[in-house]
């Protein structure tokens, strides 16, 4: 019979001694895998502990917000450096423009509403005294109407020889008011011949128009009326085509001044034609930043009794406010010679109409 015992036999592994070393090799080698796949833990975080902050002049990271703030703030610090730079500009040039005004002259203006809601006229004047003289005439004689109600501004020009009566001296030229009794002399004169009120007043010095368009850079005009060959002090002659002329400050101060080769009129027309190149420069686009310099540029070559303030505004109406062919106007007159002196007589009817259309009626 076949012994009693267990039903199996015991397995025992060839080699026990080596193969356990291989076994304890092959458990170590899978728990060093393991190990290696296994991350190492994160320190915890504590979510209230303070965390670093960018500073704020960094741009790493900042993102399309960040962008724009940034970007915004230093928009507003230009246009606010843009602004106080300018202003003290002005400023200054304004300090010097108001003392080229004698007292009497303000004394002569009409009070003045608000600039920026009331119609108003302002005299503006152009002058040179004649070599040896200290007094000066009126050479350019002009008014300014600012209506922001109709949303215009427009020019009335009187001819230099317009004939009027001067209280205490009798019949005379119209620039002679100036010669013979100063600002406040050609602002009465103007008043009377028109019946209307003149609120402020521009004076400029013809060699100052010279300094002015240089500082600007050239003006463009569109001359109403071709010029040949006319004489000119220096004994020079000067043509000016019809049409688009570029003009420097020398050539602006001849095309505003010549007048032996036409007329008053014409010479009137060319002056309009002028002061709306003049606008059109200084409240083009290109010009917007400029505009305080340019502005100050025209304002120390002029006289003024205007603030800086209202200076101010009147270049925001000239920006603002439209102004075409129609609303400039010259008022009306025929050439006559009188005792050996020429004038331009009024006509009275055509005068009223055209003052009419000035002033809206």
């Amino acid at each position: 019979m076949p012994p009693q015992g267990k039903p199996y036999r015991r397995f025992k592994a060839r080699g026990s001694a080596k193969s356990a070393e291989g076994l304890e090799g092959l458990q170590q080698l899978t728990e060093g895998a393991g190990s290696a796949e296994r991350p190492e833990p994160k320190p915890e975080v504590d979510p209230w502990a303070p965390q670093p902050s960018r500073r704020w002049w960094s741009l790493r990271g900042i993102g399309a917000w960040g962008w724009a703030w940034r970007v915004g703030v230093l928009l507003v610090i230009g246009v606010i450096t843009w602004g106080v730079m300018g202003f003290l500009a002005i400023n200054g040039a304004v300090s010097t423009a108001n003392g080229r005004v004698a007292p009497s002259a303000r004394a002569a203006l009409s009070p003045a509403g608000p600039l920026l809601s009331s119609p108003q006229n302002t005299l503006v004047i152009g002058w040179d005294a004649r070599g040896g003289e200290s007094r000066a005439r009126a050479d350019t004689i002009m008014i300014m109407r600012t209506d922001p109600g109709a949303g215009k501004v427009k020019w009335l020009s009187i001819p230099r020889d317009f004939r009027v009566e001067l209280p205490g001296v009798g019949t005379e030229k119209i620039n002679s008011a100036m010669y013979l009794a100063g600002q406040p002399g050609i602002i009465k004169a103007v008043r009377d011949l028109t019946g209307l009120p003149i609120h402020h007043i521009i004076v400029v010095r013809f060699n100052g128009v010279k300094n002015m368009v240089d500082e600007l850079g050239g003006v463009t005009v569109n001359n109403p009326t071709a010029v040949r060959n006319c004489p000119y002090s220096g004994g020079i002659t000067v043509s000016f085509p019809r049409g688009q002329v570029e003009l420097d400050g020398e050539r602006a101060l001849q095309y505003v001044r010549v007048r032996k080769c036409d007329n008053d009129f014409n010479r009137a027309a060319r002056q309009q034609a002028f002061v709306a190149a003049l606008k059109a420069k200084m409240a083009s686009i290109s010009s917007i930043p400029f505009a305080p310099w340019n502005g100050a540029a025209a304002i120390r070559s002029i006289g003024t009794d205007m603030g800086t303030s209202d200076l101010m505004k009147l270049g925001w109406l000239q920006w603002r406010l439209q102004s075409d062919s129609k609303d400039r106007i010259v008022l009306a007159g025929i050439p006559r010679t009188i005792n050996g002196i020429s004038y331009v007589v009024g006509e009275p009817d055509l005068d009223e109409q055209q003052l009419a259309e000035f002033i809206g009626r």
